[in-house]
């Protein structure tokens, strides 16, 4: 039996670290920030075709019934395009600095020195609460920086007690749940 081994994206990123540098944590954007994107293809999809039912019954012709169409195909492709985008953006934790790579063809790698990091705060709404994906707001010393705000992280706790224990030191355990 032949098998198709896909390559995890995140792992050609790993060449954007330095030589002496140690990766922490690797952590994909949480999956609800998909949400929007498949509740608006959705809500197209359906109107497209209660809008081609309705045109069936006034007797429209072919390309008036085809142009819905086409527009729910656009709105598809653009939610395939989203997924893929979410696919190859994640999140790198180092024992020097944060990293944000995005992108499918032209790569943006975004960072900032853990060293220059003052404040973390960590907000979860309800909805991040239920769905377990928080966000973070990185202050830092000097003018405002690529990565100030970074929202939709899964299991936020942790990765909060994480980068507390790597920036400031000595962070608490993790009680084991996210709640």
């Amino acid at each position: 039996m032949v098998r198709i081994r896909i390559p995890d994206p995140t792992a050609r990123d790993d060449k954007y670290l330095a030589t002496r540098e140690r990766l922490v944590v690797k952590v994909r954007m949480h999956w609800a920030i998909l949400l929007t994107i498949f509740l608006q293809t959705l809500a197209s999809v359906i109107g497209v075709i209660l809008l081609v039912i309705l045109l069936n019954g006034l007797d429209a012709s072919g390309y008036v019934l085809a142009l819905p169409w086409w527009f729910a195909l656009f709105m598809i492709l653009r939610m395939l395009w989203k997924v893929a985008d979410w696919h190859f953006e994640h999140l790198m934790v180092t024992d020097k600095r944060l990293l944000k790579v995005s992108g499918i063809f032209f790569r943006k790698v975004q960072t900032m020195p853990l060293e220059k990091v003052t404040d973390l705060t960590y907000n979860r709404d309800p909805m991040g609460r239920l769905l377990g994906y928080g966000e973070f707001i990185v202050e830092s010393a000097g003018q405002d920086q690529a990565l100030s705000k970074i929202q939709f992280l899964p299991r936020p706790d942790r990765l909060y007690l994480t980068m507390c224990d790597m920036m400031f030191g000595g962070a608490p355990a993790p009680s084991g749940s996210d709640d």
